[in-house]
């Protein structure tokens, strides 16, 4: 984990909302930046004291720059997402728990709104180490749509609406998918709903799955315990999603209330 002055190089708007920033962090991109995990972003001014938690969309290690998805919904995410290039910022990383392949050769990669990104991160990785993998997008509407560009592998799309693609959730498309081939492994991050959904089409099948958790993380170190989130069946323990995550097996966290 490093703290480092990061350098914008880019900055795009990619969807409703939502703005691709590309960030020269090299030394951050040197240590190792694994799909699933993220950073933690100074939201500008020293009246936003809490950074911001963003998962890393992609890294291009040659150039030691890495690209994060950023959907403005409060003060702090529109401030970021307002830096001109060239602007300094700084981040804390790489940061959490990444999703891990555990020799499956099949993987459903599973994304629903911003969770997309980390997704889309992995299903690169993973496409690169030989894997068979099917990617599976859901939106709320063709406004809100980014990550398919470049994406060397079978993908599915479903908008809430119907704009564009299936519509409905994603999952149906998923329950699908299996039907006519049992994927290794499932990876996922989104929305409760949608992981909810996710996790208990794997139980039902008997198919391994990650998920990653979205969670206020203050301190993306495990201190503050804002990001704790209850573990096991009993639901009795808890698990900090910055820290023990964000990326979890479905067995290890309770997400059903």
């Amino acid at each position: 984990m490093l703290d480092e002055t990061a350098v914008v190089a880019a900055n795009r708007e990619i969807a409703e909302s939502t703005s691709l920033l590309t960030l020269r962090a090299p030394r951050i991109v040197e240590s190792g930046v694994s799909p699933g995990q993220f950073v933690n972003v100074a939201a500008g001014d020293a009246s936003r004291l809490l950074r911001r938690p963003v998962s890393v969309m992609a890294v291009d290690r040659a150039n030691g720059v890495l690209d994060l998805a950023i959907m403005r919904v409060g003060e702090g995410t529109r401030a970021i997402c307002s830096m001109p290039c060239g602007s300094a910022v700084q981040l804390l990383g790489p940061l959490g728990r990444p999703f891990t392949l555990g020799g499956a050769k099949r993987v459903y990669c599973v994304g629903g709104g911003m969770g997309v990104a980390p997704v889309r991160f992995a299903a690169g990785a993973f496409i690169a180490e030989g894997c068979d993998v099917t990617a599976f997008y859901g939106f709320k509407s063709s406004a809100y749509i980014f990550g398919l560009k470049g994406l060397a592998c079978r993908a599915h799309l479903t908008t809430d609406d119907g704009s564009m693609g299936r519509r409905g959730p994603i999952t149906e498309a998923l329950t699908d998918a299996i039907g006519q081939a049992r994927p290794d492994l499932i990876i996922a991050c989104g929305p409760e709903a949608m992981l909810r959904a996710v996790k208990d089409i794997a139980i039902r099948d008997r198919i391994p799955c990650q998920i990653s958790l979205e969670a206020r993380m203050a301190c993306g170190i495990g201190a503050c315990l804002v990001c704790a989130c209850k573990a096991g069946a009993s639901g009795n323990a808890y698990r900090r999603v910055c820290a023990d995550g964000p990326v979890f097996d479905i067995g290890e966290v309770n997400i059903d209330e």
